[in-house]
């Protein structure tokens, strides 16, 4: 068996790390989901509540798609590139985020 992972740019490059591993097709409960994104479970649930995460019900509980977090962690890793350059940008420009000049 071969395992691929695709690591967050942020992830730590320091060894003894505890990694949880999910196969693609698999479904992560909303505690699963949020330990991986590192956010609450409150807010996990907003965004599923919103769409912004695709989710399912059964008996109650939401089921999150595998490949969903995979869509929205490309979702947030694009989002820091796009600020990281806007950013760049802004310093390139000579404009300052000092507002006391």
């Amino acid at each position: 068996m071969t395992l691929t992972a695709t690591l967050p740019r942020s992830f730590p490059a320091t060894t003894g790390q505890e990694v949880d591993l999910y196969p693609v097709s698999s479904e992560l409960t909303v505690a699963q989901a949020a330990k991986r994104l590192r956010m609450s479970e409150n807010h996990l649930s907003d965004l599923l509540d919103t769409g912004q995460i695709a989710s399912r019900q059964e008996n109650g509980k939401s089921l999150i798609p595998q490949t969903s977090l995979l869509e929205y962690e490309q979702w947030l890793e694009r989002r820091h590139v796009a600020a990281d350059e806007l950013f760049n940008m802004f310093q390139e420009a000579g404009m300052s985020d000092d507002y006391n000049d």
